[in-house]
C-alpha cells in the first residue's frame, strides 16, 4: 500500500511539473509576440522620426548696440535743451 501511495505521490508531482511547464512555455510564446509588436511599432516611430526632420533652433535675441544707448542719451538731452526754464 505504502508503494503505491508513493508511486501515486510522484505521479501527481511529475503531472504538477509538466502543467506548470506548459503554462510557462505559453505565457513565453505570448510575451514574446507582445515584444515583438513593441518592437515594430517602435522601428515605425523611428522611422518616421526620421522622416520629419526637427525644427530649427529659434534665433537667439540679438543684443542692443552701444549705438542705440548713444542715441537715447542725445534724445534725452535735446530735450533738456527745449524745455523751458521753469519760474
Amino acid at each position: 500500500m505504502p508503494l503505491v501511495l508513493g508511486i501515486l505521490l510522484v505521479v501527481a508531482a511529475v503531472a504538477v511539473c509538466l502543467w506548470l511547464s506548459i503554462t510557462a512555455l505559453r505565457q513565453v510564446k505570448q510575451l514574446r509576440a507582445e515584444l515583438d509588436e513593441t518592437q515594430r511599432q517602435l522601428n515605425e516611430l523611428k522611422a518616421a522620426a526620421e522622416v520629419i526632420p526637427a525644427p530649427p533652433p529659434p534665433p537667439l535675441p540679438r543684443s542692443r548696440s552701444s549705438g542705440l544707448d548713444d542715441l537715447r542719451e542725445q534724445l534725452r538731452a535735446a530735450h533738456r535743451e527745449e524745455s523751458p526754464p521753469e519760474e
